[in-house]
């Protein structure tokens, strides 16, 4: 408006700015101006404003007599700027090139933080749960492994320990149970994907932290104490397994206990002098899942009946001290093991015509 030559066509457009409020029609999804209307509100730069007439009333002229003259006269005169358009592009192209650079930076750091946000999703959502399903797609692991590792489905990948930290464990546990099962998905994950799983020698280092020397093995038992208080119908069911297998004679110095082994050790720690022959294994295998865990061995010689029962009362009293119920037990038709049984009150040896009698009292609960 107000420009030398300037011809208004049906192109021509004008700002919403010079117009109030109350001049726009709101009630409608589209916003419009009311019928009628006329721009009322302009900031023109003083060259282009009208010249305001004086007022030459008598009134007037003793209004600007009475005055003080030098209220005006030591004022800076300040140029007026327009703010008509404070939109609008400056003159400048200094201004405007400052401008640009702005935004560009401000589309660029933009940019790499909608990339570090999807890298940070992507890394949220890798967690061991969605790892299995991908093994199990390439048959790197089965359905029992699957099964066992996923106790561990929440834990994150991308939480794994690097340089300067350490594990957690939850982490060890995950790491030590795969490389055991599945060494050929571990190696996978290590060197095909590259994942921060520890090295194997880190894993046998940890392994010989473990205490397994022989009797019932309390860190096994209070871990599945733990799993049957988050799942009372999967670990609070089971059946106990015994059995003895053959082993070597071979007695060797343990650099970690400072001990000799190879000789007979029901640990109790009592020294023997006769070197071991057989192993004993109890065992333990869930009801619901597939799910089964060494809880103990003895390294034995020549074992009693009542010596075997003794073990398996003690292994039946640790079980039900931590919540879990054992239904039955298995084993070989061994001639200890059917003496064992007689003693805690089955009856494997009648005559042929009487009833066998396969089930005992639990020694705690009767």
């Amino acid at each position: 408006m107000r420009r030398k030559d300037f011809v208004v066509t049906e192109f021509s457009r004008l700002c919403s700015e010079h117009f109030k409020p109350d001049d726009f029609d709101r009630t409608g999804q589209i916003i419009r101006l009311r019928e009628a209307v006329v721009p009322s509100i302009f900031n023109f730069p003083s060259h282009l404003q009208k010249p305001v007439l004086a007022r030459k009333t008598k009134t007037s002229c003793k209004a600007e007599e009475s005055l003080p003259m030098d209220i005006c006269q030591n004022l800076p005169e300040t140029p007026q700027s327009n703010d008509d358009h404070s939109y609008a592009l400056s003159n400048s192209p200094n201004k405007v090139k400052a401008r640009l650079q702005e935004a560009l930076a401000r589309v660029e750091s933009l940019e790499r933080e909608k990339l570090n946000a999807k890298v940070r999703e992507r890394r949220a959502k890798k967690t061991v749960k969605s790892l299995l399903l991908d093994l199990k797609k390439m048959t790197l692991i089965n359905d029992e492994l699957k099964e066992k590792l996923e106790f561990y489905s929440d834990l994150q990948i991308d939480l794994f320990s690097k340089q300067g930290h350490e594990y957690t464990k939850d982490q060890r546990e995950f790491a030590l149970t795969l490389h055991l099962h599945g060494p050929k998905a571990y190696n996978y994950l290590r060197d095909s994907l590259h994942l921060p799983l520890p090295h194997p020698h880190t894993l046998q280092r940890w392994m010989q932290s473990v205490d397994a020397k022989p009797g019932l093995n309390m860190m096994m038992l209070n871990m599945l104490q733990k799993r049957r208080e988050e799942d009372q119908v999967k670990y609070g069911f089971v059946t106990l397994m015994l059995d003895a297998m053959a082993i070597k004679k071979h007695v060797q110095y343990n650099v970690h206990t400072q001990k000799m082994t190879g000789y007979v050790d029901m640990g109790d720690g009592m020294d023997e002098t006769d070197v071991a022959t057989e192993v004993l294994v109890f065992m333990v295998v869930g009801l619901q899942g597939h799910w089964k865990a060494p809880v103990g061995y003895y390294l034995v010689k020549s074992l009693s009946p009542d010596t075997q029962k003794v073990l398996v009362v003690h292994a039946l009293e640790e079980l039900h001290a931590r919540g879990i119920r054992v239904v039955c037990m298995t084993m070989d038709g061994h001639a200890s093991n059917i003496s064992m049984c007689n003693l805690l009150g089955c009856q494997l040896k009648t005559k042929p015509r009487n009833p066998l009698k396969t089930f005992f009292e639990h020694p705690v609960t009767g």
